[in-house]
C-alpha cells in the first residue's frame, strides 16, 4: 500500500496530524482497495464518520490504469460502507488538482474555499482588559475541550477526542482560555523551521466577541516571539467572516494559497 502512495503521481493525502502509515495502522479507516491480479492499483479511505459526515483522507491510483474506472468502483464501495455507518455526506479537500478530473462524475460538488492568511513582524494591537486567563493545556483538559470544539465548528470541521489527543501530542503550543475556571476556548499551533502555524482556534459560540479569541491569539504570538518566530500562518473557511475579522485585526493577510472543498451527499 505504501508503495502505491510513494510511486504514483495520483495521490491525495489529507491526514491533518498524521502520516499515512501511522494513520492506516492506528485508526482503522473505512477503506476500499482495487487490485489488478496481485498488484494494488487504487485505494480510497475515509475517516470514521463524526456527526454523520466524514473526510476523504486518502486516495491513490496507479499511473498505469484508467483513473475514472478505478475511482468509480472504489467510491461505489466506500460510499455504501459510509452510509452503513450513518454518514450522510463526505467532504474532500482539493490539495491535488488531478482529482478535479474525476470527482464531478463521482457526485462531488464544490462547497467552499479554505483560505490561508499570513502575518509577520513584531507588532500586535493592544489587548483589551478582560477576565480571560490563558494557560498551557494539560492532558486532563482534553475531554473538556471537545465540547468547545464541536460547538464552535460545524461538521465536517469538528474534532473527535481521538483527533484532539493526536493533535495535542504533536502541537508546538496548545493553550486554553478560561473564564471563572471554565474552559471557553483553546488553540493548537505548530512550528516548521522559522514559521508558526495556528492550526486550530475555537471559542464557545455563546461568548464569542468578548475577547477570548484575541486573548488566545495575543498569547500565542508572544509565545512565538520568545522563540524568535515572527511569521505565523492560519487557515480558515472563506465564509467564516468572524474569524477573518479577528485575524485581520492582528495583521494577517491572505497569501493567495486557497484550497477548494468539495462535498458529496450520500
Amino acid at each position: 500500500m505504501l508503495d502505491l502512495l510513494f510511486h504514483s503521481a495520483r495521490v491525495h493525502t489529507h491526514l491533518d496530524w498524521h502520516d499515512p502509515d501511522g494513520w492506516l495502522d492506528s485508526y482503522e479507516p473505512l477503506m476500499r482497495l482495487s487490485w489488478d491480479g496481485e498488484r494494488l492499483v487504487g485505494l480510497v479511505a475515509a475517516s470514521v464518520p463524526l456527526n454523520h459526515t466524514c473526510w476523504i483522507r486518502l486516495a491513490a491510483v496507479d499511473d498505469r490504469v484508467a483513473g475514472q474506472a478505478v475511482l468509480a468502483d472504489l467510491w461505489a464501495g466506500l460510499r455504501a460502507d459510509l452510509r452503513a455507518c450513518g454518514a450522510e455526506s463526505a467532504s474532500l479537500l482539493i490539495i491535488n488538482d488531478w482529482l478535479l478530473r474525476y470527482i464531478p462524475d463521482l457526485g462531488f460538488r464544490y462547497e467552499e474555499e479554505v483560505v490561508t492568511l499570513r502575518r509577520t513582524g513584531w507588532n500586535i494591537p493592544p489587548l483589551a482588559r478582560s477576565s480571560v486567563v490563558v494557560r498551557s493545556t494539560e492532558l486532563t483538559d482534553l475531554e473538556r475541550i471537545v465540547p468547545v470544539d464541536q460547538s464552535a465548528f460545524t461538521a465536517p470541521w469538528q474534532l473527535s477526542l481521538t483527533d484532539l489527543r493526536q493533535a495535542y501530542r504533536i502541537a508546538a503550543h496548545c493553550t486554553v482560555a478560561l473564564l471563572d475556571g471554565a474552559i471557553v476556548g483553546y488553540q493548537l499551533s505548530t512550528t516548521f523551521r522559522s514559521t508558526g502555524h495556528l492550526a486550530r482556534l475555537a471559542v464557545l459560540p455563546s461568548i464569542q466577541g468578548q475577547g477570548v479569541g484575541s486573548a488566545l491569539l495575543d498569547d500565542l504570538i508572544r509565545r512565538y516571539w520568545r522563540h524568535d518566530i515572527q511569521t505565523v500562518t492560519v487557515n480558515t473557511q472563506s465564509g467564516n467572516l468572524r474569524s477573518q475579522r479577528l485575524y485581520h485585526h492582528y495583521g494577517f493577510r491572505r497569501n493567495g494559497y486557497d484550497l477548494a472543498v468539495w462535498k458529496a451527499t450520500l
